[in-house]
């Protein structure tokens, strides 16, 4: 067995380790679905979390009905150059000023 909770608190390795800090992983590209072992908590290869696949599924088949069922404008006298895409400080990225669009439903 390896010791997961040991790994992510070795000093050797990491500053402040009782502290959950986001801005470690900031810089890092790894792809999440197992492959890499950064995400050893949640596991690699066939041993995985059961529930990633289901999890991303959840995210992406609302997200094709929405964009598939809808055409999406933004309101009346807006134009995209004047959207603010500043993204918020936080432990998700989400963006600094609400994004506000006008849903029509689609008419093939």
């Amino acid at each position: 067995m390896v010791n997961v909770w040991a790994l992510g608190r070795d000093p050797k390795y990491w500053d402040e380790t009782k502290n959950f800090k986001l801005e470690r992983f900031e810089q890092c590209f790894v792809d999440f679905v197992g492959k890499n072992f950064e995400y050893l908590p949640f596991g690699s290869g066939k041993r995985m979390c059961t529930g990633m696949s289901f999890g991303l599924t959840n995210v992406y088949l609302p997200l094709a009905q929405l964009l598939y069922h809808f055409d999406w404008k933004l309101p009346t006298g807006m134009e995209p150059r004047d959207l603010d895409l500043t993204e918020a400080a936080g432990g998700t990225a989400t963006k600094k000023t609400d994004l506000y669009l006008i849903a029509t439903p689609y008419q093939p």
